[in-house]
């Protein structure tokens, strides 16, 4: 199966569990997505006819059913087997109810939240970034766009699963990292393993190891991170060693709120390394980055634009 189609598949799979939601009120989304491409009706009638999906992802339903109205098909679906989770939130800390069914939760631009699963594994969401969960599955979280840590609680008989961008990471240790930007997918990994794409060609990362595929298609990259800081902006700060102005502008926009842009031509330049600690409000953040990193931020209309301190883009 090809990225696109991997893809295709998982937006089918999404849209099923929203619209089964009985609050669930994006007519209009709904109906536009479907308009867009014949094919996504198609993904969508897949997913709700995928018994072996819908068996994998939903707990075993209860006998009572009841008719769910769609607007280009009717389906008899077993009650509460899709619907949206209950959340008790408590300034950045969440818990989610394990009799409450799946929702999708979303962070604003710099801001950060904790959510303890039932299974005991805990997922901390950076600023502007998306999930779907089921607290029935709760080892299934599908990270929709941003970034998520995943401290997870081994389980080698019920595998820890994370379906991001079109591509299934399988869970083989504890604590991880993931990035969905656009197209661009990055996994680090801080303790224990993750398997990229399990089965033929697989990938498996082990303490250290990162993953970094450009976009749809892309050939997965291999390199290396020091574990102590991988999903280090979870704390509170945030670890570099020779980074990118384009992956510092990134954590900085999620981080803080605000968005931050390299310049022109200066993306795959090279900083300073250090902890930048992200207490206080973008312009302290940004007043403590740029000694630090070697780098200057000039403001631009409701950001800054990031350059190196010396010198012309490199």
């Amino acid at each position: 199966m090809s990225e696109q189609d991997l893809e295709l598949r998982e937006a089918g799979r999404l849209w099923a569990i929203r619209v089964q939601n009985p609050a669930f009120d994006d007519w209009d989304g709904y109906t536009a997505w479907l308009e867009r491409d014949p094919a996504h009706l198609e993904a969508y009638e897949a997913a709700l006819d995928d018994a072996d999906w819908a068996e994998e992802l939903y707990a075993a339903a209860p006998a009572e059913v009841v008719a769910v109205p769609q607007p280009r098909r009717n389906w008899w679906l077993p009650a509460g087997a899709v619907a949206a989770a209950a959340i008790a939130a408590v300034g950045g800390w969440s818990v989610l109810d394990r009799d409450a069914p799946a929702q999708q939760i979303a962070t604003a631009p710099g801001e950060h939240r904790t959510i303890d699963l039932a299974d005991g594994s805990r997922l901390a969401l950076n600023g502007a970034t998306r999930v779907t969960i089921d607290p029935d599955t709760p080892r299934h979280v599908v990270l929709e766009q941003g970034e998520a840590r995943f401290d997870v609680r081994h389980d080698a008989s019920d595998p820890f699963v994370v379906l991001s961008g079109g591509t299934r990471l399988v869970d083989a240790g504890t604590v991880f990292n993931v990035v969905q930007d656009r197209d661009m997918l990055e996994v680090a990994v801080a303790e224990g393993a993750v398997i990229y794409e399990p089965g033929p060609g697989e990938v498996r990362l082990a303490p250290g190891d990162t993953l970094k595929r450009a976009g749809k298609g892309a050939t997965p990259v291999v390199g290396k991170a020091n574990p102590q800081a991988i999903g280090s902006w979870a704390s509170g700060e945030l670890q570099y060693d020779n980074a990118s102005l384009g992956q510092v502008a990134r954590d900085l926009s999620r981080s803080i709120g605000r968005t931050v842009r390299p310049a022109a031509g200066a993306e795959r330049v090279t900083v300073g390394g250090g902890t930048l600690v992200l207490r206080g409000t973008p312009d302290e953040v940004l007043a403590r980055a740029g000694p630090l990193l070697g780098v200057r931020f000039v403001a631009d209309g409701e950001g800054w634009t990031m350059s190196p301190t010396h010198g012309p883009p490199r």
